[in-house]
C-alpha cells in the first residue's frame, strides 16, 4: 500500500515547517534536506528520522522510469559483490559467530537473488477490452535482521525490496551494527550513483529491541519482514500489519534404507556444518532407519562428523543449554556457543578436536532436548528408527508445527511421498543439502535465504508488492485477424 495523500502532506508540512524556522525558502521537493538527527548515507540517530527519510525516498523512487530502477539494482548487486570479502570479515569480527568463508559466500549469494524479472505484468485482451495485472510499490517497509546474517540480509532485501519500488528501515541487531551501517552507507551510495534518490536503504547507528519495536508499530510503515525467535516474530503479528516472518525452525531430516548413504552424509555434513549451522534451514536433527544407521555414522565421520558417547552428550548439555524444560519440549540454548565450531563446543568437556571435524553428532532417543530444541549450533542428534514411516512420523513431531524446512534422504518414491503430503513446511528438500538446497544455493530455483513461515514461503520481489487489476473495458479488442 502506498502513502495516502494526507501521509505525504504530513511530511512534506514537516520539513517545510523546518525550514521555514531556519529562515530558509523552499519549493522544490527534490532538493529536500536530510532528516536533522542524520549521520551519512542512509545511517541516523533517530527512528523517526529514518523512516521520514525512507518515505522521501520511497515518493522519488516510484517516480523514477523503470529503466532507472533495473540500474539502481544492479548497482546494489554489484557494490554487494565487490565488499562481500569486507562484509564477511567484519561480521565475523563483530559478532564471532560462523565461519568467515561461509559468510562470504552468504554476501555472495545473497546478490543474485531476483529483481525486477519477478515483476513482469500479465495482460489479458480479448472481446471485453484489456486488462493488466500489474504489481506497485507497498511503501516503507520495515525489516527487522537477524544476528545470524547481517549483512545478507540488509543485501538481498535491498535487492528484492528497491525492484518493487520500495524503501526499507533495517533495525539491525545490535551485534551486527557496525557492518550494518557500512552495508547501509555503501548501498546508499551505490543507489545515488546509480540515479536514485538518498536514503532508499536506512538503519539506525545504535538499533535496539525498543527501536525495532518503535518501527514495527509506526504508521508509515506497511509490510514489516522479520527474522527471529518466537517474540519477535509474536510481536510484528500484533501489530495487525501485513508481516512476511521468518520464524524459528528446527528441520529434521529422514534417511531410510533405500537411501545412497553415502551422499546422505555428505549432503548432512555439508547443510549442517555451513556457517556452523546458524541457518534456520540447515539440519538439525536426524532419523535414520535401523537397519542403516551403523553405515550412515560411518558416512558421516568419513566426511567429517566426531561422535560422542552419550555419558560425553550428558556432559555437553549442562554447557550448551541453559535450561532443559523436560521430556519433548524445546530447551534454552546457551547463546556463547552458537554458530561455534565442534572444537570450541567440545572443549567445554575436555575434548580437544582439529579443525577436521565439522559437525559433532550423538545418538539419542526421540524424546532428547537436543532433538526439540533449535539448537543453533552444529550438534545434531541421531535418532534410530524401526521403518521409514516411524522416522517420518517422529521427524514431524520433532519439527513442531514451525513450518519452516524438513528433508528426506531416500529412493523410495512412495516415502517420499508420504512425508511430502504430510510436511507442512515452506521448504521440502529430497536427496539433498536441507541447509543449502532449500534456499536455492545448491539446486534449481532462485535463491532466497529468507524463508516466510507465517505461509509466504521463499521471499521473492513480489512479495513485497501489492497487486493491481487496471482494467479498460470495451476497448483494445485485439483479435487474430482484425
Amino acid at each position: 500500500m502506498k502513502l495516502d495523500e494526507r501521509g505525504i502532506e504530513q511530511i512534506v508540512d514537516m520539513v517545510v515547517n523546518r525550514l521555514e524556522k531556519e529562515g530558509i525558502e523552499f519549493s522544490d521537493p527534490d532538493n529536500l534536506p536530510g532528516p536533522s538527527g542524520s549521520i551519512s548515507d542512509g545511517v541516523f540517530n533517530e527512528i523517526e528520522d529514518a523512516i521520514q527519510a525512507a518515505s522521501v525516498a520511497q515518493q522519488k523512487l516510484r517516480s523514477l522510469p523503470l529503466q532507472t530502477r533495473e540500474q539502481i539494482i544492479e548497482a546494489i548487486r554489484a557494490a554487494g559483490i565487490a565488499n562481500a570479502e569486507d562484509y564477511g570479515r567484519m561480521e565475523f569480527e563483530e559478532t564471532g559467530l560462523g565461519k568467515l568463508e561461509d559468510n562470504i559466500k552468504k554476501n555472495q549469494a545473497a546478490c543474485q537473488v531476483m529483481g525486477m524479472e519477478d515483476l513482469e505484468p500479465e495482460v489479458f485482451s480479448g472481446d471485453k477490452g484489456v486488462t493488466i495485472i500489474e504489481r506497485i510499490p507497498v511503501g516503507v517497509i520495515a525489516s527487522v535482521n537477524p544476528v545470524t546474517n547481517g549483512a545478507p540480509t540488509i543485501l538481498f532485501n535491498a535487492i528484492m525490496m528497491l525492484a518493487g519500488g520500495n524503501t526499507v528501515v533495517n533495525n539491525p541487531h545490535p551485534k551486527t551494527r557496525i557492518v550494518s551501517a557500512r552495508v547501509i552507507r555503501d548501498l546508499n551510495q551505490a543507489i545515488v550513483g546509480a540515479g536514485g534518490p538518498q536514503n532508499c536503504v536506512c538503519c539506525l547507528e545504535e538499533p535496539s529491541v525498543p527501536s525495532a519495536q518503535t518501527l514495527m508499530t509506526h504508521p508509515q510503515i506497511r509490510l514489516i519482514a522479520v527474522t527471529g525467535g518466537h517474540g519477535v516474530v509474536a510481536f510484528a503479528t500484533q501489530t495487525g500489519k501485513r508481516l512476511i516472518a521468518g520464524g524459528p525452525g528446527n528441520p529434521p531430516v529422514v534417511v531410510d534404507e533405500t537411501a545412497d548413504l553415502d551422499c546422505a552424509a555428505g549432503h548432512i555434513v555439508e547443510g549442517a556444518s555451513f556457517s556452523n549451522c546458524m541457518a534456520c534451514a540447515s539440519e538439525k536433527e536426524i532419523f535414520v532407519v535401523e537397519s542403516v544407521a551403523d553405515q550412515l555414522k560411518q558416512h558421516l565421520k568419513k566426511h567429517g562428523a566426531y561422535e560422542i558417547d552419550a555419558a560425553q552428550g550428558e556432559n555437553l548439555l549442562q554447557h550448551i543449554f541453559k535450561e532443559i524444560k523436560g521430556t519433548d519440549k524445546p530447551g534454552v540454548i546457551n547463546m556463547d556457543y552458537i554458530g561455534k565450531t565442534p572444537s570450541i563446543i567440545l572443549q567445554t568437556i575436555g575434548l580437544d578436536v582439529g579443525p577436521e571435524a565439522k559437525i559433532v553428532i550423538l545418538e539419542t532417543d526421540a524424546h532428547h532436548p537436543l532433538v526439540w530444541t533449535e539448537q543453533i549450533m552444529p550438534v545434531l542428534p541421531i535418532v534410530r528408527c524401526a521403518t521409514a514411516d516411524e522416522a517420518i512420523e517422529k521427524a514431524i513431531a520433532a519439527e513442531q508445527g514451525n513450518g519452516h524446512t524438513m528433508a528426506i534422504h531416500s529412493n523410495n518414491l512412495q516415502a517420499i511421498k508420504k512425508m511430502a503430503s504430510i510436511a507442512k513446511c515452506a521448504a521440502f528438500v529430497k536427496n539433498g543439502s536441507c541447509g543449502l538446497a532449500s534456499v536455492g544455493v545448491a539446486a534449481e530455483g532462485y535463491t532466497s535465504f529468507h524463508i516466510a513461515t507465517n505461509g509466504e514461503g521463499q521471499t521473492r520481489p513480489r512479495m513485497f508488492t501489492l497487486i493491481r487489476r487496471c482494467v479498460l473495458a470495451d476497448d483494445f479488442r485485439f483479435r487474430y485477424g482484425g
